[in-house]
């Protein structure tokens, strides 16, 4: 019984409940009609019997064998009537009429009585006695007795039997039939279920039932998608803290791996500076020597690298204080306007003279959008053209900052904002990812996109009122100086 499934043992114990009942009902019913049929058979051999004997009163007063006879000859033509005889008062056969029939055989005796009455036996006179009787009162003169046959009622019940038993049989099969019809499609969508069940301890978290028609097993499969939509989202946040946790250890590693070596490097190359300025006023040397400009020039770019991990490992706490988010803008745009003047670049803007309020670090800012418009800057290339639009939507201050270059590979748009990833060869890969912190800790989000135009667009939103910022938030990096990516 453990290998069998549910769909059998429950089909087995319906199947054997309907045989049950069915037997039960065929076994009441097939006593019952036997009961009856005896009782209505025995009901009609004793009137027979009691009628043959109310009949043959005179003729067995009488003496009249040839009556006797013939009315036993009439009763014998019944089918189950095997033997019929005559007796008088003292017990002597009168007529003894019998044929053969199939047994068993029963036995009903009536008494032949002579009914003496004054007013209407002629024979007697009231009062006068008629061998030791009284006249007016009844006396047996005797016998009758009629032996039949029941087998044509065994065979008739035998019949009813059979017949009983199929068509018990034949019900049993059609509710059988019906069950299996009914049963089985629920069993079909609990099989499911398992076999979805099953699955999933397997880890596939992507499977889904399908509801079926039966409500109870519809709602069971739409409670069994809830709660694998639950897991599935579970999980996803779940791997999502732990490779942020992961990403932060990382980024700790790295920090403390950057300081360390940013702090070692950083004193020979001061160092290697002061050594090369006393070699310049020693030789007359100037910058215009082409060595001399090459180990500037590199002295310059490892010193900026350094400066760069220093304050991207650097934790620091932000300092938020109302402020006008535009003027931060306008303001930084008129530096980039006089850092791009000797050049070719053109910078566009369309900022709201309205003030954008806000609980903002004005600093950490400037700092954040100078790298956007630093690289958007240099991705433009010649004769190329940043632009900036700022507007405020849903108390969100947003501004778009979007340059005419080639734009970001499909690829590379979800990891510019990693620490350490960068497009560039002369780029360190922390500006992005320092502008990234610095929106995330005013309650704000950055994202890059391509524009169908071309060039990549980079969209900032910071929330226009207090976002509760928690007293220990955090910031990797300091307020001095810009990252380059």
């Amino acid at each position: 019984m453990k290998n069998i499934g549910f769909h059998a043992r429950l089909y087995f114990a319906a199947f054997l409940l309907i045989c049950s009942t069915a037997l039960i009902l065929d076994l009441v019913g097939v006593r019952v009609t036997k009961s009856f049929m005896y009782t209505r058979f025995n009901d009609r051999m004793e009137f027979l019997t009691k009628y043959l004997a109310s009949t043959a009163e005179v003729s067995v007063l009488m003496d009249d064998r040839d009556s006797l006879a013939s009315n036993a000859l009439n009763l014998l033509e019944e089918e189950d009537v095997a033997e019929v005889v005559f007796y008088d008062g003292n017990g002597d056969i009168l007529v003894h009429e019998s044929r053969e029939v199939p047994g068993p055989i029963s036995h009903i005796t009536k008494a032949v009585v002579l009914e003496i009455e004054g007013e209407e036996n002629f024979l007697f006179q009231e009062g006068f006695p008629v061998d030791g009787a009284v006249i007016g009162v009844d006396r047996k003169i005797g016998d009758v007795r009629v032996s039949y046959s029941t087998y044509g009622i065994e065979l008739l019940i035998r019949k009813i039997t059979i017949r009983y038993f199929w068509f018990s049989f034949g019900i049993a099969i059609i509710a059988g039939l019906v069950f299996y019809l009914v049963s089985h499609p629920m069993v079909r969508e609990v099989r499911q279920l398992t076999y979805a069940a099953r699955q999933v301890g397997r880890g596939d978290l992507e499977l889904r039932v399908r509801p079926g028609k039966i409500p109870e097993t519809r709602s069971l499969a739409l409670d069994f998608n809830s709660m694998l939509d639950a897991m599935t989202q579970s999980q996803e946040a779940l791997e999502r803290v732990n490779r942020e946790m992961i990403k932060q250890k990382s980024l700790a590693e790295i920090g403390k791996f950057s300081m360390m070596i940013a702090h070692e490097v950083k004193n020979p190359l001061s160092i290697i500076k002061s050594s090369l300025d006393v070699l310049k006023k020693k030789h007359r040397l100037t910058s215009k020597n082409t060595m001399v400009a090459f180990i500037e020039d590199e002295i310059r770019r490892l010193n900026r690298l350094i400066e760069d991990f220093l304050r991207f490992a650097r934790p620091m706490k932000p300092n938020f204080y109302e402020t006008d988010l535009n003027h931060i803008v306008r303001s930084l745009l008129e530096r980039f306007d006089l850092l791009v003047r000797n050049s070719e670049v053109v910078i566009e803007s369309e900022i709201p003279d309205d003030p954008a309020p806000a609980t903002a670090d004005s600093d950490l800012l400037v700092r954040a959008l100078g790298n956007v418009f630093k690289n958007g800057c240099e991705a433009a290339g010649p004769k190329g053209v940043v632009s900036a639009r700022a507007y405020i939507a849903d108390d969100f201050w947003t501004i778009e900052i979007m340059d005419s270059g080639d734009g970001i590979p499909s690829e590379e748009l979800s990891k510019i904002f990693e620490p350490f990833f960068s497009t560039r060869a002369s780029g360190t890969g922390l500006g992005l990812a320092f502008t990234r912190q610095v929106v995330r800790a005013h309650g704000g989000n950055v994202q890059a996109r391509n524009a169908e135009s071309g060039g990549a667009v980079f969209t900032i939103e910071i929330p226009l009122s207090s976002p509760g910022r928690p007293e220990n938030n955090v910031l990797q990096g300091s307020k001095q100086g810009n990252l380059n990516e």
